[in-house]
């Protein structure tokens, strides 16, 4: 991997300074390295030298004349560097080798479908918890970020070398399922001609009335509203398994989601995990009552306030319930990450808080996912959950398909607000991201299917992989980003930089095509030929993690 070669180098020199006194000692910063955008800079750069800069009070291309030499001395020692300089204001500029860039398209058509993965999880259990909605209503599209999100990085995951666990917690228990099944209860009274009332705090939506008539309850010919209670809890525990069932069908079938465990809120309290969690946190004295409720000591652990663990009815919190919850996860997890929607955001200090009390502390992350917004013709579409004019998540992937559905969510940062364009989403042309990264596969097919029939050995016009035009050289330098890419958003979370990595692949493949031939008068060039087929790898790849189609025909 380039970049962390570059940051092992660049630590390494500062070491080297520091024990030659040149530098003085300090904790060293993140190291980091981006793609310069002028050609002249390079192909790597590195702004350490702005870093220490402020922190030591130097000035930054002093600090740069400090570390130059040396790291010039390992650069002649590495294959895949070629020289680095040092450009004001303090940049730290490094340049591939063309030759073992030209040997790298080799190794990536010999990886395959391997090219991109790493041992840098060494093989750590961590775990992805996501989208979790409430099984009270179908799927929304505000909860598609989320669904995508969590797939696309427990696959990126995976590859850079954790043993992954998906999980979806299924909260069955609460005030929200016992207004379900009222809910449905009401709905299937009056479906049977019974004059029962419907709440406005009852759920509107159409599709409690569609399940309401698929009921049909044997002995319960009710003529007297006032033996609702005799059915609905009958009723509740039937609804919520037909809503549980929908939404694994629609995620694993539908949306080709997979996840490891479905975890019910309400075992918690069946195998007893609720009652240790209680008190193992009274035993460590971090619980106290007030008001007839049970408190926990989160001020101790950084939050603003303590928090209500057993209110004074005797019921739990949600807040008690995701407690002993995450500890269940962290008996055999190294590493969680919650993925929840941005009304949560209150949430995360006092999870935190708790994850420090019980021992957990630095293992949780938790990535918040922004709304979401559907344009159509440069209006709003309104979705709303309780007034059952929304529109679900199945009904947009039935609408635009699943490739662009999914391409579209993860091309937005889950920190910013989204807005999906659905005119744009629906167009079947460059114009559309996810076709113009699809296409440029599918031209690569192309070229290859014509290729079956002529005898490359004989008409190949140059055995080795050269590459020297500008054109070649920039989509090769693109082609060998994936690992660093994978490796970075693994520690990030920035997945929306995949979807926009490959369309930078397919821009600098199609600019390749216009200018350079594969097959010239006849004979096939082996270097370029290698070059279309390592992008056809790299493509194929990131397109997989990200759950999308590479068609081999458009």
């Amino acid at each position: 991997m380039i970049e962390k070669r570059i940051q092992e180098l660049i630590k390494k020199e500062i070491i080297n300074q520091q024990q030659a006194n040149h530098l003085p000692h300090f904790e060293l910063p993140v190291i980091e390295i981006e793609s310069p955008q002028l050609e002249k800079h390079g192909d790597y750069a590195c702004n350490i030298a702005f870093q220490l800069g402020g922190k030591l009070k130097m000035n930054p291309m002093g600090i740069g004349a400090i570390l130059l030499p040396g790291i010039k001395k390992m650069v002649e020692q590495e294959k895949m560097l070629d020289q680095v300089e040092l450009a004001p204001p303090g940049f730290l500029n490094f340049t591939l080798n063309s030759i073992w860039l030209s040997d790298t398209i080799g190794v990536i058509n010999k990886k395959g479908k391997d090219f991109g993965k790493s041992n840098f999880g060494r093989q750590r259990k961590a775990q992805v918890e996501f989208v979790s909605a409430n099984p009270t209503g179908p799927i929304h599209v505000g909860n598609g970020r989320g669904a995508f999100l969590g797939d696309t990085l427990a696959n990126i995951l995976s590859w850079v070398g954790y043993r992954v666990e998906r999980e979806y917690y299924i909260n069955d228990v609460g005030k929200q399922i016992e207004i379900l099944g009222e809910s449905v209860t009401r709905r299937y009274l009056q479906n049977q001609g019974i004059h029962v009332p419907y709440p406005d705090y009852c759920y509107q939506g159409e599709y409690i009335n569609e399940i309401a008539k698929s009921f049909h309850l044997k002995n319960y010919t009710l003529k007297n509203p006032q033996k609702i209670n005799e059915i609905k809890e009958k009723v509740k525990q039937a609804v919520l398994k037909k809503m549980i069932r929908r939404i694994q069908n629609l995620l694993t079938k539908k949306l080709k989601i997979k996840y490891d465990i479905w975890f019910s809120e309400q075992s918690l309290y069946d195998s007893g995990q609720f009652e240790r969690t209680l008190n193992k946190l009274k035993e460590k004295n971090l619980t106290y009552e007030k008001e007839g409720a049970l408190w926990f000591k989160s001020r101790l652990f950084s939050d603003d306030k303590d928090r209500v663990l057993i209110k004074n009815d005797g019921t739990p919190t949600y807040f008690a319930s995701d407690i002993a919850h995450h500890e269940v996860n962290f008996l055999t997890n190294s590493k969680k990450i919650n993925i929840l929607g941005a009304d949560h955001h209150g949430d995360i200090p006092r999870l935190q808080a708790a994850m420090k009390a019980l021992g957990y502390e630095g293992k949780l992350d938790i990535i918040l996912v922004q709304f979401v917004r559907l344009i159509e013709g440069g209006f709003e579409v309104k979705m709303s959950k309780r007034g059952g004019s929304f529109i679900t998540l199945e009904e947009l992937v039935e609408e635009i398909g699943l490739d662009v559905t999914r391409f579209f969510f993860l091309m937005y940062s889950s920190a910013t607000h989204m807005d999906f364009d659905l005119s744009l989403a629906r167009k079947k042309s460059e114009k559309n991201p996810v076709f113009y990264v699809q296409y440029a596969h599918a031209r690569i097919c192309s070229i290859m299917e014509k290729l079956k029939n002529k005898n490359t050995k004989e008409k190949t016009s140059n055995r080795q992989i050269e590459l020297s035009y500008p054109a070649e050289l920039a989509l090769a330098k693109e082609l060998i980003k994936l690992p660093d890419l994978l490796l970075d958003i693994s520690q990030n979370y920035e997945l929306h930089r995949l979807p926009f990595y490959t369309v930078e692949i397919a821009k600098k493949f199609h600019n390749f095509y216009t200018q350079c031939r594969v097959i010239d008068q006849e004979k096939v060039n082996a270097g370029r030929l290698a070059l279309i087929q390592a992008t056809q790898v790299v493509l194929k790849n990131a397109l997989g993690l990200m759950g999308v189609s590479a068609p081999k025909k458009m």
